[in-house]
């Protein structure tokens, strides 16, 4: 290639790289704060990382909570209910899980958060593609 087609190249494929993020988004339930991150946005069929950070009032990292993913497609005429759940794992300050997404539309993500008897939950929507 010359040295223009390359440069050329550079300019039309480096912006998309260099701003292709995933989803973030925080919602607030009781007295924490959770924020998601899936590693694609939007959503994709098939397997999504997601990763959860939880803080409590204070800002402070909540790391003994069990946290569970509930995700699912809101009701539709003539379809079967798409409910799925699957546990967060724990590694570092924040919860890691994989969604199997297998439909594109609308998803509802619901982080269900269980701390000292108590259980809070923050829902997110989500349309994977």
């Amino acid at each position: 290639m010359t040295r223009p087609v390359i440069l050329l190249l550079a300019v039309f494929l480096l912006p998309g790289l260099a701003t292709a993020r995933g989803y973030e988004a925080r919602k607030t339930t009781g007295e924490y704060s959770a924020e998601l991150r899936i590693n694609r946005n939007p959503p994709v069929l098939g397997d999504n990382h997601i990763e959860i950070e939880i803080k409590d009032a204070a800002g402070k990292s909540v790391t003994d909570a069990r946290v569970l993913v509930n995700y699912y497609m809101p009701p539709m005429p003539r379809m079967a209910p798409m409910n799925y759940r699957t546990d967060a794992q724990l590694k570092k300050a924040s919860y890691r899980a994989t969604m199997n997404l297998i439909m594109s539309g609308p998803w509802v993500i619901a982080i269900i958060i269980t701390r000292d008897g108590k259980t809070k939950t923050a829902k997110f929507n989500v349309d994977a593609q």
